[in-house]
């Protein structure tokens, strides 16, 4: 007889695909295939209208079940998360769940009315120290160590994006639950139709047939280290004018257009819907992943380090972004910054070193490819998300 397992998301973003929810359903498919009846319960707190398309857009093997939440603010804390696990209770009592697998440890609380369930807690980030660099009040930053403490001291299977985010989640509380490293992942189809033909055909379009292309794609919050990206590229640009910059993203950049004004005439600025950025990847050379000294960057698994890499290009990362430096080690194709703000002999050898790569792109962009195909796919986590619930 088939287990039920019930994957909870708290503040699912309902109609937008945040990293967050396709990791979710990127589980809630993979337990599907591997033989399970799969219930998703997601807590969502605006955006109620999108439900019918959200549900359609789901997996037809998995069953969503959409249901309002309060937001976690101040005297509504205790009150939120006793609704939310009331619910959940409900629903592993109609749907005779067999095992919890909490998607981020905010979502792990939902499960304390069913505690004789075994819990496997998903941490994508510690929340702890984003939350602490957005400002939030020092009342929801104390809630949310107790979400991990609880998480860690009552799952039974412990799953992280990183070896550096386990190692740093044990400093809230030691636990003896095995943990398993899934590392964020790509959808690899998109970048599976890149050509030759492809990149080539981009370029001429932005008259880039000559130019070495470097390249930020994402989102533009604070620890993203983006006027860090753009002045660095503005360096390289004055060192070599061939350098063009190419910065998508979907946030307001408004406050980056006087740095970008230096290189005017050589950037060019656009929102790339997620279905066209296998595409617009495909033309770049470099892209970079710098970040700071934190927690945040420290514990991540940024994806575009490997949206990079599958396009062809090259890394520039900093040795703080997450396990983008173990990818840039393992395939050979990048370069690791001790800091955001390089010498000026450094960036002499960083200009040395991407103008190689360039010269022999069609060597380096293959071995860029081929080690994402073997190390970070989805399929390569799906293999050990099998272990784990064999083991349970």
């Amino acid at each position: 007889m088939k287990k039920n397992v019930l994957v909870i998301l708290r503040n699912y973003p309902l109609g937008m695909n945040a990293g967050d929810k396709i990791r979710t359903l990127n589980m809630c498919m993979s337990l599907s295939s591997m033989g399970y009846n799969v219930f998703l319960l997601g807590f969502y707190t605006r955006n109620a209208h999108r439900i019918r398309e959200e549900k359609r857009s789901l997996p037809k093997d998995v069953k969503a079940l959409f249901f309002p939440t309060i937001p976690n603010r101040f005297k509504l804390l205790k009150l939120s998360e006793f609704l939310r696990a009331l619910v959940t209770y409900f629903v592993c009592k109609i749907y005779s769940i067999d095992i919890i697998q909490a998607e981020m440890s905010i979502s792990a609380t939902s499960a304390r009315f069913v505690s004789r369930l075994p819990l496997i807690t998903d941490f994508h980030a510690d929340a702890v120290p984003e939350f602490e660099m957005m400002g939030y009040p020092q009342s929801i930053i104390e809630y949310t160590k107790k979400e991990n403490v609880y998480s860690l001291t009552h799952s039974k299977k412990i799953i992280t994006v990183s070896d550096n985010l386990y190692r740093n989640l044990m400093e809230y509380v030691r636990t003896s639950a095995e943990n398993f490293v899934l590392p964020t992942n790509i959808n690899i189809d998109n970048f599976r139709k890149i050509t030759p033909d492809t990149r080539s055909q981009m370029r001429k379009k932005y008259n880039l047939e000559d130019r070495i292309v470097l390249c930020y794609s994402g989102g533009l919050h604070k620890w993203q280290c983006v006027e860090e990206t753009i002045s660095l590229v503005v360096r390289l640009w004055k060192m070599n004018p061939n350098y063009f910059f190419c910065l998508y993203s979907n946030d307001d950049i408004t406050p980056y257009e006087d740095l970008l004004m230096q290189i005017n005439g050589h950037y060019l600025i656009k929102g790339v819907p997620n279905k066209e950025i296998a595409s617009y990847l495909s033309m770049i050379d470099v892209g970079f992943v710098l970040r700071a000294n934190d927690l945040v960057n420290i514990n991540s698994s940024p994806t575009k380090t490997s949206e990079y890499l599958a396009a062809g290009a090259m890394v520039v990362a900093t040795q703080y972004a997450g396990d983008s430096p173990k990818q840039i080690q393992e395939s050979g194709c990048g370069l690791v910054l001790n800091d955001l703000n390089p010498s000026d002999e450094q960036l002499v050898d960083i200009d040395a070193y991407i103008q190689k790569y360039y010269t022999s792109y069609k060597e380096n962009s293959e071995k860029a490819k081929s080690y994402v195909t073997q190390n970070r796919l989805w399929t390569y986590n799906e293999s050990l998300l099998k272990h784990i619930y064999q083991e349970l």
